[in-house]
């Protein structure tokens, strides 16, 4: 436990040392915006203040540590690293809106302060404002990396769309496979995969390190965001909320493949009577299934299989800090 506490501690200390100036200039460019008005002025402000101020910045860190991982400065990359805070917010503010999502971890969200109408503006305002900013700064680059950074926008932005549509159909549907909400979760993890090769393609990275660094970065949001599966079982108001508004946490569709205890699982699900004195219970069963054990065991051979591929980073410091954060991610589970 203690080992599990210092490797979190020293992953804190990375991520906000290499993202904490990115993560506050997107704030200022939120503050400082003389187009937003009005209530979606509020909700803006209140993203800026309250979920960003209480967010680590882990996407401008890597950013960050990527364009260092290929031997660039990690100056160059804030302003790019900010506007693409801008857009995934956006894109997180459009997530809570489809799973009715009002709040995360005793925080309330856009859509759980401002509602639907607001927080839906609130999300466009914000896309608006980190591509216009994002455009801006790749105005300043090089014709060749303007053209690649650019270009990888579309493409990344569809996969999310593509992630969150295919997720409306398995709302609340305990047929749900296993294989088909990883699908769902290999194509959400395109963010930190596109923040890393942007970080490489700003530090002039050669055409593998840019596809090392994005497959790192696609490794790591699959590990991270199985992460959040395994944390929305056991907080209570949050299963709750998923299992009312969205797809089970992804343990408890793995445990439903053992026909030990997928009738007790089903049946308490199915019949509401889920609450927090038999929680405890049920998430005890969920987590010694085999098939769950099977999981972590899945994310320990990626984690293991991501930092072997680091053999390629010149810096022993930045291998060892990338390896780091991979495998303290993991270790929350």
């Amino acid at each position: 436990m203690n080992d599990e506490l210092e490797l979190l501690n020293r992953f804190k200390s990375i991520v906000l040392r290499k993202g904490r100036a990115g993560l506050e200039e997107a704030r200022k460019e939120i503050l400082s915006s003389k187009y937003i008005k009005g209530p979606v002025l509020s909700a803006t402000k209140y993203f800026a203040r309250v979920t960003l101020r209480d967010g680590l910045p882990v996407f401008p860190a890597l950013v960050s540590l990527s364009c260092e991982a290929v031997g660039g400065k990690t100056e160059k990359t804030t302003s790019i690293a900010a506007a693409l805070v801008l857009i995934a917010g956006a894109a997180d503010i459009h997530d809570d809106i489809i799973d009715k999502s009002a709040r995360k971890y005793s925080k309330k969200t856009i859509f759980g302060k401002f509602g639907g109408d607001v927080a839906l503006l609130a999300g466009d305002a914000l896309l608006i404002l980190g591509s216009t900013f994002l455009f801006r700064e790749c105005e300043k680059l090089p014709k060749e990396q303007r053209n690649t950074i650019l270009g990888l926008m579309p493409e990344a932005l569809f996969e999310i769309s593509n992630a969150e549509a295919m997720e409306t159909g398995l709302m609340k549907n305990l047929e749900t496979t296993p294989q088909e909400y990883l699908k769902i979760i290999r194509l959400k993890s395109v963010v930190p995969e596109l923040h890393c090769k942007i970080g490489a393609i700003l530090g002039n990275g050669k055409k593998r390190d840019v596809e090392i660094l994005g497959n790192y970065g696609r490794t790591f949001g699959i590990v991270s965001l199985i992460r959040e599966e395994f944390i929305d079982l056991i907080e209570y108001q949050e299963l709750v909320g998923r299992l009312q508004n969205e797809c089970a946490p992804l343990p408890i569709l793995y445990a439903l493949q053992n026909p030990k205890i997928r009738k007790e699982i089903s049946s308490t699900i199915e019949n509401e009577k889920l609450n927090e004195d038999n929680m405890f219970k049920m998430v005890d069963a969920v987590l010694e299934t085999k098939e769950v054990q099977e999981l972590k065991s899945i994310m320990n051979s990626l984690i293991e299989r991501e930092i072997m591929q680091l053999k390629y980073v010149k810096s022993n410091i930045l291998r060892n800090e990338l390896s780091l954060i991979l495998r303290a991610v993991g270790a929350e589970t």
